[in-house]
């Protein structure tokens, strides 16, 4: 089973079965070293995180992605909720966006109170796919994406009986763009329960849906 997202590097994680398959992805300059312990990890800069980096950060960044092998850049994106100058985060998630068309990879994406902006900036970069990663935009949002050929990712969130509106949308959305996540939840095994609400909500088994998310993973991310 692929955790399409899971911050293994973060202290306080527990570490993952010996043979669960996870995807690390960074939040800036700090763990740019820490993920690449992990076989799949990707390089970027999180919208919290930009106050604290510059443009020859952005240029440190295309040059480890360049001599080394992400599998994606990320995670980036734009955070509304938080009061960090919204200029700003477009001009650093953009220039990620071009970093990732250039080099012809994935990006893994934090929307938060912004989906409608992300979905506006993808348009100018049609060439670039990946993933929103803890999707918590709209149904009409969802519907969008995946027929941009985005993939939603859910996390344990969808366990939450109240959750009716992201509970709706997993039971909609197409399992063929879904992906499984931990996120920054400190026991990354319990992506089984997030397996296991899927089938749930869609009343499908649960095989069906670790093999379809995992293939899912495997195309976007190119898993060898």
């Amino acid at each position: 089973m692929i955790n399409s997202h899971a911050h293994l590097d973060f202290d306080d994680m527990n570490a993952v079965e010996q043979n669960a398959v996870a995807i690390v992805p960074s939040i800036g300059k700090q763990n740019w070293i820490d993920v690449q312990m992990y076989p799949y990890f990707a390089f970027g800069i999180h919208p919290w995180m930009i106050e604290s980096h510059s443009e020859q950060d952005l240029d440190y960044l295309e040059y480890l992605v360049k001599c080394n092998n992400p599998i994606a850049i990320g995670e980036c994106g734009l955070d509304y909720i938080k009061e960090i100058d919204k200029n700003k985060q477009i001009y650093f998630f953009t220039s990620q966006l071009e970093i990732a068309e250039k080099y012809n990879l994935p990006v893994i994406i934090h929307a938060v109170k912004s989906t409608e902006d992300v979905i506006f900036l993808l348009k100018k970069y049609p060439q670039v796919k990946g993933e929103i990663h803890g999707f918590s935009g709209s149904e009409a949002q969802a519907q969008l994406l995946t027929k941009m050929g985005f993939y939603l990712g859910f996390g344990l969130q969808i366990t939450n009986k109240n959750s009716n509106k992201i509970r709706q949308i997993v039971t909609n959305c197409p399992l063929e763009f879904m992906l499984i996540e931990t996120d920054d939840h400190q026991n990354p095994d319990d992506l089984q329960l997030v397996a296991e609400e899927i089938a749930l909500l869609k009343q499908i088994p649960i095989d069906t849906v670790i093999s379809q998310c995992d293939n899912n993973a495997i195309s976007l991310f190119n898993l060898q």
